[in-house]
């Protein structure tokens, strides 16, 4: 009975290990916003300013020596109010984000040779766009360049968000002033006497 006792925990033992392996082999560092790990959509109404938080995770194996990629947007939909990058990040020793109409250039780099006290995860920047006119802005990472502090590159999963702007119900119309209707008035009277004079 004993034998068959140990034999059932070494196989459950080894089920685990396998387990633990499998999830580290597949553990990759993670670019997303919000840190949700997964695409985001946020719902906007005119004039709103919708805030996002870019977030580097999953980097229990790896750590961040450097960055070089591109954030678009749509420009006509959720123009950008602003950026900021993390100001409690020490890491890297130039952090630059370059603004051109309807895109952000994040580049970033760490002088130092040993990154091993990295958080596991940490934000990299908040950014806020205006919700300007009624439509989707798909906000896309893209031209990733991601490395260790070996230089060395770093494979990454990325996650992209979306903004939809709607019209606010509860926006009123504004009515036309009582003195332009007047107006209005008047000229319809002009034009229909000038017509019967005309008969």
């Amino acid at each position: 009975m004993s034998q068959v006792t140990k034999y059932l925990k070494r196989m459950a033992i080894t089920i685990l290990f396998i387990c633990n392996v499998n999830q580290t082999a597949f553990a990759v560092p993670i670019l997303s916003f919000n840190n949700a790990q997964a695409d985001v959509s946020q719902v906007a109404n005119i004039g709103d300013v919708v805030t996002l938080e870019l977030w580097f995770s999953g980097l229990e194996l790896d750590d961040v020596g450097g960055f070089d990629f591109l954030l678009s947007f749509n420009n006509m939909v959720s123009p950008l109010n602003s950026a900021q990058a993390n100001l409690s990040l020490t890491d890297f020793d130039e952090f630059n984000i370059t603004p051109s109409p309807g895109a952000l250039e994040f580049s970033g780099l760490s002088y130092l040779f040993d990154l091993s006290d990295q958080v596991d995860e940490f934000m990299l920047a908040t950014i806020s766009f205006v919700a300007s006119s009624v439509g989707v802005s798909n906000i896309v990472l893209s031209n990733l360049l991601i490395s260790d502090s070996l230089a060395d590159p770093i494979d990454i999963s990325v996650f992209d968000a979306q903004i939809v702007v709607n019209v606010d119900p509860n926006m009123t119309v504004p009515e036309p002033a009582s003195i332009g209707i007047f107006i209005l008035g008047i000229l319809g009277l002009t034009a229909r006497h000038r017509t019967n004079k005309l008969d």
